[in-house]
């Protein structure tokens, strides 16, 4: 009879604790990250990074459901989970990763009058009223990699470049900043699914540029690299961002890139506990995103007594503008783009090391 009354009890205790729980607002957060596939790192640490986000605001007065998806960094899956988080799960904003995936759901979110913050940079995707990307600033990093080049007295340089989005834009800025501090360059354009670099090897070869840009993602990455290698081409290569996501460090020893910053000492430490991963921008910009949706939520809340509807989340975070992320300091612009910081680094024994400015 007492073991029953214990039992009881705790029922009555839990049943209690629950409904104090329920008592508060619930806005719901739909997270799409790769957590399979060739981008599975990225994702399933940037879940890790999403969820130290959620417990940092653990006692906030609105209870934030976080649901994760896995896009395998796959389009077309992206649609579906999108949707997905819209129509079945009712989500109040949703995330995506990368310029293919964000491209995707851009349309879909702004249909639904759903907000949308993808850590991208590609600014089509922050098109609509509810649509916003964080990453890297295309002018401020093509503007950084340009002035690395003239720094090391480079006059010519040729740029490899893969027909992306993301990568277009990064293309367009850099001749910018090319043509502005009068740096030749030849250019050699493919599509994501060339494998075959031989021939612009040689031509680009013949050009005699002191530098090589190679604006393009794994894998034409490593093998451009082990094509130059092999046929003893030692000119140094540089990009933007892709070469801080490759797996094979070794073929990109001192070589310089400008990638995203990692995050703060504190957030480094936290996840050091979950992962061994030297390559944390992603997740700290995963981080900062969630961050960002919590507390525009939070201080409209605070001000007015009640959650605010998808508008007026974006409302918020373009007044408010300036916030303290991680990585740095966040400008919320009124297009949607956020602005953030880029750092130069080096490949030193298979480690990123950041250039001193």
């Amino acid at each position: 009879m007492k073991k029953l009354l214990i039992s009881i009890l705790a029922a009555i205790t839990l049943v209690a604790c629950s409904e104090e729980k329920s008592d508060k607002p619930v806005v719901k957060i739909g997270v799409m990250l790769p957590m399979s596939g060739e981008l599975a790192e990225f994702g399933e640490n940037s879940r890790y990074a999403v969820e130290l986000a959620a417990e940092d605001h653990k006692d906030s007065p609105i209870k934030f459901k976080i649901i994760f998806e896995d896009d395998m960094f796959t389009p077309s899956k992206a649609a579906i989970i999108a949707n997905k988080f819209i129509s079945v799960d009712k989500v109040d904003a949703v995330v995506s990763s990368f310029s293919p995936v964000g491209s995707v759901v851009s349309p879909i979110a702004d249909k639904a009058k759903v907000l949308h913050i993808s850590l991208s940079n590609a600014s089509n995707i922050a098109e609509g009223d509810l649509n916003f990307t964080d990453w890297q600033l295309v002018d401020i990093a093509a503007k950084k990699m340009v002035d690395y080049l003239v720094s090391q007295k480079c006059k010519k340089v040729v740029a490899f470049n893969m027909q992306t989005v993301g990568n277009e834009e990064f293309r367009v800025k850099t001749n910018e900043f090319l043509d502005k501090n009068n740096i030749k360059y030849q250019e050699f354009s493919f599509g994501p699914d060339n494998r075959n670099f031989a021939l612009m090897i040689q031509k680009a070869k013949a050009f005699g540029a002191d530098y090589w840009i190679l604006n393009t993602f794994s894998p034409a990455l490593e093998i451009i690299r082990k094509e130059m290698l092999a046929d003893d081409v030692n000119i140094p290569v540089i990009n933007i961002q892709n070469m801080g996501l490759t797996k094979n460090p070794e073929l990109f020893e001192n070589q310089v890139f400008v990638f995203a910053p990692d995050g703060d000492e504190k957030f480094i430490a936290r996840m050091a506990q979950k992962t061994s991963s030297k390559v944390l921008n992603i997740p700290a910009y995963a981080y900062d995103i969630v961050n960002l949706i919590m507390t525009a939520n939070e201080d409209f809340y605070a001000k007015n007594g009640r959650i605010p509807n998808d508008y007026e989340v974006a409302e918020t975070l373009k007044k408010t503008k300036f916030y303290d992320g991680i990585v740095g300091r966040l400008e919320v612009q009124d297009n949607g783009v956020i602005k953030s910081p880029s750092v130069v680094r080096k490949f030193v024994n298979g480690e990123q090391i950041i250039i001193k400015e």
